[in-house]
């Protein structure tokens, strides 16, 4: 029952994720600002050829 209730509990976290043909992770607070839109997470998953925009610099724009 554990096992079930952990299986649906990832996939409901998940199903919001789009995972790129290229697949690479990295670890780390990253921020990436587009206008006045602020995206920010401590995973990202991204295009390795495309390459991650979000940076740690880019998180100065978070209001504190």
């Amino acid at each position: 029952m554990k096992n079930l209730t952990a299986i649906a509990l990832v996939t409901i976290l998940l199903s919001g994720c789009a995972v790129p043909s290229n697949p690479k992770i990295t670890f780390g607070k990253k921020c990436h600002v587009v206008d006045d839109n602020i995206t920010y997470s401590y995973v990202w998953f991204y295009d390795k050829q495309k390459g991650l925009e979000a940076t740690e610099e880019q998180c100065v724009h978070l209001p504190k």
